[in-house]
């Protein structure tokens, strides 16, 4: 399950990167927890074909957010805005270091 969350979060934030057909086959599989056989029936295609479109489709996703980290980063926000609640300053500068690093890329500026 938490990968379909995960997967929805990544569709989210760089679906419209995808092509149309990875885009609706990862949509029907995180969003309506559909299986290969009835996304198959579903858009004319055969399950082979749904698969191809899974993979590389989540491959894709992966690697936008290896490269651009806004999942991460977004996740990183809450996290500190959960701990801003509690007003601890040195979680909070840990925290926004931490963010920085993420939106640096690791390499600083």
């Amino acid at each position: 399950m938490e990968k379909h969350v995960e997967l929805g979060c990544l569709l989210d934030l760089y679906g419209a990167f995808l092509t149309q057909r990875q885009r609706t086959v990862l949509e029907q599989t995180a969003n309506e927890d559909c299986s290969l056989a009835e996304i198959a029936q579903m858009e004319g295609i055969s399950r082979q074909g749904v698969r191809d479109a899974l993979l590389r489709g989540e491959a894709q996703l992966y690697a936008m957010e290896n490269k651009l980290g806004l999942l991460s980063l977004n996740r990183g926000l809450h996290a500190l805005r959960k701990e801003l609640s509690g007003l601890d300053a040195d979680r909070i500068g840990e925290r926004l270091d931490a963010l920085i690093e993420i939106s640096e890329g690791g390499h600083g500026v």
